[in-house]
């Protein structure tokens, strides 16, 4: 019997679930709809664009592909402001409404916020989606001024691209290292060593704390070291959180096993993802995947949000099979997600890198040990608990080439 699916975002989780059912259910109607105004593109690359490395058909080529090989209906500039649970209805923003027999939330994450006095001036920017990609653009002008809050991989990735177009940039972190969530202090050294030799100011430990107009369409910032300096533009780069239009439907549903320490109530702080089961499900035909969903970590052994673009594709091809599947009432999916692995690659200004997993030992556990080479920008560690290999950090072209490998061994041990 010919099926109605509806999938509210156009990201990798969303398009991957989309040719998913497709797939396997060609004469199903499939429905995506974006917030966005804009046919779907790989959010990934928005700095590549912003670097003159891809142009703007480049970068939307992708979803046009998928939207058109599968004759997909897809609703842009559609916000979706609540789901209907029991009877799987959408509302939109404009007025739209539509109901199916399946419904996947894959609405991503949107960036968090400054909040300091000032922070709504013109010349402040996040970067997430195309719209604040062109913002940029439009403001950047060579040889300018900028400075970057945050010390992330957006962050860092933007300096990059900024950094073409010959501007001097001033980051500003709170913490005591650039990329602390992926690097070790060695790592991250390394990291910021590069940074420096490209005309990038590193002020750690300090933060912008106010922004004013200034002449010249500039912007005078205040830090928390009480200095202020004179940019063009600021890149407000400090996380992201999972969104989603659920309002106050409450739904309690996770069966990652024991490990999981307890039974998490989802919509109470949405900002930290909604704790899916396995099958990729909320409830009864309604699912999640990508940047909204809180999944299980394999080396960690709990349930959190993992947003990465290739876990999103996985998390939307497993809730896709489950859509397609999906017949009636009380019956099961059948196809389960593992889990996923924290993994994160990149490069800075030539020097590659490459993180999974523990990137450092906890220093509450015991039973664990690291193997290091160090040779110049040549780096490579290797975690362990009780033997068996729990991260990683590898830096330059001949260690990185052994990550696959690596971390196909954290995955096969934490699947045992």
């Amino acid at each position: 019997m010919k099926k109605r699916h509806l999938i509210i975002g156009a990201g990798n989780a969303g398009l991957s679930a989309a040719s998913t059912i497709a797939r396997l259910k060609p004469e199903d109607e499939i429905e995506i709809i974006s917030h966005e105004p804009w046919a779907p593109y790989c959010r990934c690359l928005l700095t590549y664009y912003l670097e003159g490395v891809i142009t703007k058909e480049k970068l939307f080529s992708w979803g046009k592909k998928i939207i058109e090989k599968n004759r997909l209906t897809y609703r842009q500039n559609e916000k979706v402001i609540n789901v209907d649970v029991k009877n799987l209805s959408i509302d939109c923003e404009n007025g739209h409404q539509a109901s199916a027999d399946t419904i996947l939330i894959a609405t991503g994450g949107e960036p968090q916020k400054p909040d300091f006095p000032g922070a709504d001036l013109p010349g402040i920017f996040t970067l997430r989606t195309f719209a604040d990609a062109l913002a940029i653009e439009k403001r950047v002008r060579p040889g300018g001024h900028w400075a970057v809050a945050g010390a992330g991989l957006v962050s860092l990735k933007t300096i990059t691209a900024l950094h073409h177009h010959d501007i001097d940039i001033e980051l500003f972190a709170t913490s005591k290292r650039v990329l602390s969530q992926v690097l070790d202090p060695y790592a991250a050294n390394l990291a910021a060593t590069k940074l420096s030799e490209n005309r990038v100011a590193i002020n750690l430990n300090e933060d912008i704390i106010a922004a004013h107009p200034a002449p010249d369409n500039q912007l005078r910032l205040t830090t928390s070291r009480g200095r202020e300096l004179l940019v063009d533009g600021l890149l407000y780069g400090k996380g992201v959180k999972a969104t989603s239009p659920l309002g106050n439907n409450r739904i309690s549903h996770d069966d990652w096993g024991a490990a999981q320490s307890q039974t998490p109530h989802p919509w109470q702080e949405t900002r930290n993802g909604l704790p899916t089961n396995s099958h990729m499900e909320l409830c009864e035909n309604l699912f999640v995947a990508g940047d909204s969903a809180r999944i299980f970590d394999l080396v960690r052994k709990k349930s959190e949000r993992l947003p990465l673009w290739p876990l999103a594709g996985e998390q939307g091809v497993v809730a896709g099979y489950n859509m397609a599947h999906s017949i009636r009432k009380n019956s099961r999916p059948a196809r389960r997600y593992a889990g996923g692995i924290s993994c994160n690659a990149f490069s800075i200004f030539g020097l590659d890198f490459i993180s999974a997993g523990y990137r450092e030992i906890p220093t509450d556990k015991n039973d664990w040990h690291s193997l290091e080479q160090k040779k110049g920008d040549s780096y490579s560690r290797l975690n362990f608990h009780q033997n068996k290999l729990k991260g990683f950090i590898l830096t330059g072209f001949n260690n990185i080439k052994n990550a696959g490998p690596l971390l196909s061994q954290i995955k096969r041990q934490a699947l045992k």
